[in-house]
């Protein structure tokens, strides 16, 4: 036991004839111990994101260091203003203090994250059941209470006494954060440079540049009327330069998109498969490596690929940057963070709080914008030279944050606004078309620069999205939480190769798992055996669109009555599976022959779109989805028809089939009923 000579201060637990440790030694006890316990449970929550990811950098184990000490040091805080309260006769020692501050605050933030881990990866935001919840807090009391009785003994009889005193913390935190830093600073494997391989051209003559625009949260009623085909001032264009694009292209307006959240539809729109055959759906998912993507599939064509996601959930991180030579993701979070720091459960929290209170916003703190998206995408294609290349490019406009162009500091968010009130809906959709507009203008001019630099002509360039947005059409907002079809009827334009069938529209029904396989045939490229898409224009596809126009009449013969058909009575149009497993919803959908059944998994109780467990809609008579058909024909067909379309083809699944999936509950003794 350490004292200092002349009757002051002892760091030991009792001093002389009963002397207790002085206040202030007591309090700074709780600190230290809630310091260091606060950054080891940053440091291991970083290193599980790191080991559980393809992680282009390694900032969450230095952010984790920081931000979780920082609040552990709160919370030691007031285990030393608790142990100083009572009256000197009955205080606890230094060490007990600094036990009781470093495991409490391990303990206390270990279930903050197991519960929002158990949440997202076991129980996929179903909620995690109480018993659980409890069975996790008494695990980590119990371990606690060991943790302390160790600890005593260990900061009383051994030199880690040190601990106690204010140099000894300092000394083992400082030199932590050291070691942290250095991580944090090391080059990780991910590819993130402008330098890309050189592809060897053989076999490449005459195959097209390929351009994959994939244009965020982007609904089909979003664009002009040269895409949406409503007629000129009942709905005004929002998109004047994609609507030159498409008089050049070929329109497909009843496109379908594989989810309505971004991970599962984007792996869709890179594999050719369904969402529960590539198993990418929920927020932990990552993109398996035994799947063929659409970039690995290119560059064993000798193509040079490269990408620019804009979205967390789609970085090499979670495995999308397969078969890309270049797939750069810098974002510039608030508060300093990356990626990898990005999915810290406390950054979440703060993320959360800045949102709120914070007045003035950024682009660049949320995403980057689409110029600085597309002025990457020139650069890099730029550096290829004569190279054959495929270059993918996510634009974020309009995704929230809504922000109000011209930019003034504004943007209405998700973050913080859940649930807006139905009397906001005409704001923010304007706000929402205020973003469409933007991205429309970076376009045209990006569209602009390619023809100035010849290569716009002979390049296949594909505009699409990954799912719409809703604002109150069905009492609810945003996206990932139903799949009616303002959340999946998204827009599709394919600019074949010096403008081939220019202004072509497409009124049967396509879907986005369609796309990577329709890129791979206008290049030339053998499609993977196992993709569910395919090409959409096959070999009959000028028979098919005759069909959409009136019969040639012969002079003399009579002039019949025709009319028009539908998507659902095309012979061309393709049954699409829609699949959501997001935000607690589970959720999958079969759009065909004109009508769509959607069938409830799983529904929280709280949802504000109060959905059945099972709704089937007749889409031409009622396109809005507002009226349920209560008993049809159809139904029981289609129900069989969407249950052996989920998983993966031939019914060898590479996940576990959707409707059975749901481990967690199954794992622990929990079924879909709740049993």
């Amino acid at each position: 036991m350490a004292r200092v000579n002349g009757g002051s201060r002892s760091w030991g637990p009792r001093t002389g004839a009963g002397r207790s440790a002085s206040r202030g030694a007591l309090w700074f006890a709780g600190v230290g111990g809630g310091l260091l316990g606060g950054s080891t449970t940053g440091v291991l929550e970083a290193l599980w994101i790191l080991t559980s990811t393809a992680p282009s950098e390694y900032q969450a184990v230095l952010y984790g260091t920081l931000l979780y000490g920082a609040v552990g040091a709160l919370l030691g805080s007031g285990v030393g203003v608790l142990a100083v309260a009572g009256s000197s006769a009955r205080r606890p020692s230094p060490a007990v203090v600094w036990c009781v501050g470093y495991f409490g605050v391990v303990s206390s933030l270990g279930w903050f994250i197991l519960r929002y881990l158990l949440n997202r990866d076991v129980f996929l935001e179903d909620g995690v059941p109480t018993g659980v919840l409890w069975g996790v807090a008494g695990g980590l009391a119990v371990a606690s209470a060991i943790g302390v009785w160790l600890g005593n003994n260990l900061l009383t009889k051994t030199p880690l006494r040190a601990l106690t005193r204010p140099k000894g913390t300092a000394a083992l935190w400082g030199g932590g954060a050291g070691l942290a830093l250095m991580v944090s600073v090391a080059p990780a494997p991910t590819t993130t440079g402008l330098e890309v391989p050189h592809h060897p051209q053989d076999g490449t003559g005459g195959r097209p540049n390929i351009i994959l625009v994939q244009v965020d949260a982007l609904r089909y009623d979003a664009l002009g009327v040269d895409v949406v085909g409503t007629p000129a001032g009942e709905h005004p264009s929002e998109s004047p330069h994609l609507d030159e694009f498409a008089r050049g292209a070929v329109v497909f307006e009843q496109h379908i998109a594989a989810a309505s959240w971004t991970r599962a539809s984007v792996a869709s729109l890179f594999t050719g498969l369904t969402a529960s055959s590539h198993g990418c759906m929920t927020k932990h998912d990552v993109l398996r490596s035994d799947v063929v993507t659409l970039a690995e599939a290119l560059a064993g064509a000798n193509y040079a690929t490269g990408g620019f996601p804009d979205n967390p959930n789609v970085t090499a991180g979670f495995g999308f940057g397969q078969g890309f030579d270049w797939y750069p993701y810098s974002p510039q979070y608030p508060l300093g963070a990356t990626e990898s720091s990005y999915g810290l459960s406390l950054y979440s929290v703060a993320r959360k709080l800045y949102a709120r209170v914070h007045t003035t916003h950024r682009v660049e703190e949320y995403y980057a914008p689409a110029e600085a998206q597309l002025a990457q995408l020139t650069a890099w294609i730029d550096g290829q030279g004569r190279d054959r290349w495929f270059g993918y490019v996510h634009i974020m406009e309009p995704h929230d944050p809504y922000f109000r162009h011209p930019l003034d500091g504004s943007a209405y968010a998700r973050a913080a606004h859940a649930e807006p009130t139905p009397a906001e809906a005409a704001d923010l959709r304007a706000l929402y078309d205020g973003e469409v507009r933007h991205a429309d203008e970076e376009l045209g001019r990006f569209f602009a620069a390619l023809k100035t630099d010849g290569l716009y002509d002979d390049a296949l360039i594909i505009v699409t999205s990954d799912h719409g947005e809703e604002f109150h059409e069905h009492g609810g907002w945003w996206h990932g939480t139903t799949l009616y079809d303002e959340e999946i009827h998204v827009p599709l334009l394919v600019k074949l190769p010096h403008q081939a069938r220019a202004g072509t529209r497409v009124s049967w029904q396509t879907r986005a798992i369609d796309v990577p396989a329709t890129i791979l045939d206008v290049a030339g490229v053998p499609v993977p055996d196992n993709w569910q898409g395919e090409t959409l224009f096959p070999d009959d596809f000028d028979q098919q669109l005759a069909l959409t126009f009136p019969p040639v009449v012969e002079p003399g013969d009579p002039l019949l009555p025709w009319t028009r058909p539908t998507w659902a009575q095309l012979p061309a149009s393709r049954a699409a599976i829609s699949e959501e497993d997001f935000d607690g919803y589970a959720l999958q959908s079969i759009r065909a022959d004109g009508r769509k059944l959607i069938e409830g998994l799983v529904v929280p109780a709280d949802d504000p779109h109060r959905q059945p467990s099972e709704a089937l809609y007749d889409l031409i008579a009622d396109p809005q989805e507002h009226r349920l058909i209560p008993d049809d024909p159809a139904k029981e067909g289609l129900r069989v028809r969407l249950m052996t379309s989920v998983g993966s083809p031939n019914g060898d699944s590479l996940t576990t089939p959707f409707p059975t999936r749901r481990p967690g509950l199954a794992l622990l003794g929990y079924t879909e009923d709740g049993k």
